[in-house]
């Protein structure tokens, strides 16, 4: 089993699984057998698609057999189940507690913003300055999460490392790299993204299908 295996999520009704560059691949079983199997070979090869994960299917991680099957990690999703011992009948229930609502956050006046425009449609996040660095790509575990079916765009594509007020200094990560205004950058570039400018998360800059950057200050 590889430090970073695979990552799982949830989306459109189902959960969802992709290889992240292990060693040994993926595999999704049932109990008449192998559904799907993934496998990020190489550093920059081609992402494969994601596969489905189905309730009480099986995710295996390694693409193939080899001996035993319990030498192998193996996890399964089920829904979770209320098993609270002792509820009381509805009848004899406390009643409710009263409940204070909360107003939304508002975003900090002249905060820094980022609006991205996915193949799911426009969001706005501010970059909190006490959250550096902020880090943008298809993982979910980055602080802006990018649409999966933006293939060009890596895991971890760029990251925001700091901040004054003109706009950001930002360090690319991703293979395909960043566009801006014309000019690319690639793996490992550093460069200042300045209010009003709009990024495009791959050297394919106009395409239709690019997701793309523009920072801002919220008002």
């Amino acid at each position: 089993t590889s430090r970073r295996h695979c990552e799982i999520w949830f989306d459109k009704g189902g959960w969802w699984v992709a290889d992240a560059g292990s060693t040994n691949g993926i595999r999704v079983e049932s109990a008449s057998g192998v559904i799907a199997r993934g496998h990020q070979a190489t550093h920059g090869a081609a992402r494969l698609p994601a596969i489905e994960l189905p309730t009480g299917a099986w995710l295996v991680l390694s693409e193939h057999t080899q001996g035993e099957p319990r030498q192998y990690p193996r996890l399964s999703l089920h829904p979770a189940v209320d098993v609270e011992a002792g509820a009381k009948p509805t009848s004899e229930a406390s009643p409710p507690t009263p409940v204070t609502p909360i107003a939304p956050a508002r975003r900090r006046e002249g905060a820094l913003t980022i609006t991205a425009r996915m193949a799911s449609g426009a969001r706005t996040v501010e970059i909190p300055p006490d959250a550096l660095p902020f880090r943008v790509g298809r993982s979910r575990n980055q602080a802006l999460v990018i649409d999966w079916t933006h293939s060009d765009v890596s895991g971890h594509h760029l990251e925001i490392v700091a901040l004054d007020e003109s706009g950001a200094q930002v360090v690319v990560h991703g293979d395909n790299g960043v566009s801006l205004d014309g000019t690319s950058h690639g793996p490992g570039a550093q460069f200042k993204w300045n209010l009003g400018q709009t990024l495009v998360l791959s050297g394919g800059a106009g395409q239709a299908s690019s997701c793309t950057l523009t920072l801002s200050r919220s008002a």
